[in-house]
């Protein structure tokens, strides 16, 4: 009998090990900057359309470069894809401070989703084969418990530091993802076992429709791309409005409020982030008594309840305990999803079957980013919350009903098979 896999296993691995390390300053940029770009553009444009609008600029490079950027994770290092993708985003903010026009903004923005589109395909493909399928759960939630950990104190850390220095704060973003790259340099990061083959532009889109073939066909991933296009639709509408809610509608645009508003904002995030990280403690632990199928149907169903109480004006502790258990249901709902894609995708599609769910699911992301701004503008921000509360309670009944979300270990497994032309 198979013995399971320990985290001292995982551990002793030193190549996972490296690229944690690298994760780890990766980790502290991501979680400086998201809380960084949000103040600074609303502070700068005070506007929540015009916050949005970034926002949708830097997820556009998932639809338009993520595609491309899977492709060759399956055919090229997926090392050299990671490093230039870390060297990249750090290049690409360090003028930030030094602009003052939104759409410079913009193109900064685009430039930075392009270096994380990159990165993001290659190495979801790289970490089942550096640790073995038998490991990966287990190596997922250590990866997780670090983001989400340092999600945690990211924001506790980006508000006073935003506020101690300002825009020079994406400074310290560019630093670490500087960082990241040169440890990863020095990682050994195996690539897809594929035949040598000239790469052109019937290449690229031939591999690319294959990934979306084997996702759709494929019964449990296909299920949970329609999963996918219900809460990406709901966060992206209802995700970026936290800001705004707590700064106009909880202290009612009061200027002299702004900082309380931004540390408010930190600690509701760093409690959410905190969720996560019990949620992926929890789940890898106890993944067979919970269930994936449970975990994926409670994450939803938290988000939605999370997203519905802001209609009701509630007070700082009541957003930060709905924050901390919707955070633990998505910590177990995302880990469930991962160990999934990880078991049912084959390694030598693994980067183009990433990088198309990336830009299927980026599709419904820009455009609702893009809308959400104008959509609490036209309805209101507690409104335009409880509206996308609606999307995903309606996906998750669909879905229960329909495609049978409750009964995914009936699926025949199909990905153990390489499709046609591998």
């Amino acid at each position: 009998m198979e013995t399971e896999s320990s985290y001292r296993d995982v551990f002793r691995n030193k190549e996972f090990v490296k690229l944690l390390s690298g994760q780890f300053f990766s980790n502290i940029g991501d979680a400086v900057f998201r809380i960084s770009i949000v103040l600074y553009v609303y502070s700068l444009t005070g506007s929540a359309a015009q916050m949005t609008f970034v926002l949708a600029a830097q997820t556009l490079p998932w639809i338009l470069i993520g595609p491309i950027s899977g492709v060759l994770a399956d055919r090229v290092s997926r090392k050299a894809i990671m490093v230039s993708a870390d060297f990249l985003r750090a290049a690409s903010i360090i003028a930030i401070p030094f602009v003052n026009s939104f759409y410079i903004l913009l193109i900064i923005a685009f430039i930075d989703g392009v270096g994380s589109s990159s990165f993001a395909a290659p190495r979801s493909a790289a970490i089942p084969e550096i640790v073995g399928l038998k490991s990966y759960v287990k190596a997922i939630s250590v990866s997780r418990l670090i983001f989400q950990t340092l999600a945690v104190l990211g924001p506790l850390m980006a508000a006073p530091i935003y506020a101690f220095f300002g825009p020079p704060a994406f400074w310290i973003t560019s630093g670490c993802y500087a960082l990241s790259g040169l440890i990863i340099l020095r990682t050994v990061i195996p690539s897809a076992s594929r035949e040598k083959e000239t790469l052109t532009v019937k290449t690229i889109f031939s591999d690319m429709k294959e990934g979306l073939v084997f996702l759709f066909k494929h019964p449990i991933i296909r299920t949970l791309l329609v999963l996918f296009a219900f809460v990406v639709i709901g966060t992206a509408f209802a995700g970026p409005l936290l800001y705004p809610w707590i700064f106009e509608i909880r202290h009612g645009g009061n200027m002299l409020l702004e900082q309380l508003a931004n540390i408010e904002y930190g600690i509701i995030g760093a409690l959410v982030a905190l969720g996560t990280v019990i949620g992926n403690i929890l789940f890898a632990k106890f993944e067979k008594k919970i269930g994936r199928s449970r975990a994926i149907i409670a994450g939803v169903v938290a988000l939605a309840i999370y997203y519905m109480i802001f209609i009701f004006t509630p007070s700082i502790y009541v957003i930060g305990a709905f924050g901390l258990v919707t955070g633990i249901m998505l910590g177990m709902h995302s880990l469930s999803i991962n160990a999934y894609f990880a078991e049912e995708v084959p390694n030598e599609i693994r980067g183009r079957a990433y990088s198309a769910t990336n830009a299927y699911i980026q599709v419904f992301s820009v455009v609702c980013l893009s809308l959400s701004g104008l959509t609490s503008e036209a309805i209101g921000i507690a409104n335009t919350m409880l509206m996308a509360s609606g999307i995903l309670l309606l996906g998750i009944v669909l879905l229960s009903v329909k495609t049978k979300l409750f009964k995914f270990t009936n699926f025949k497994t199909v990905a153990t098979t390489p499709i046609a032309g591998d």
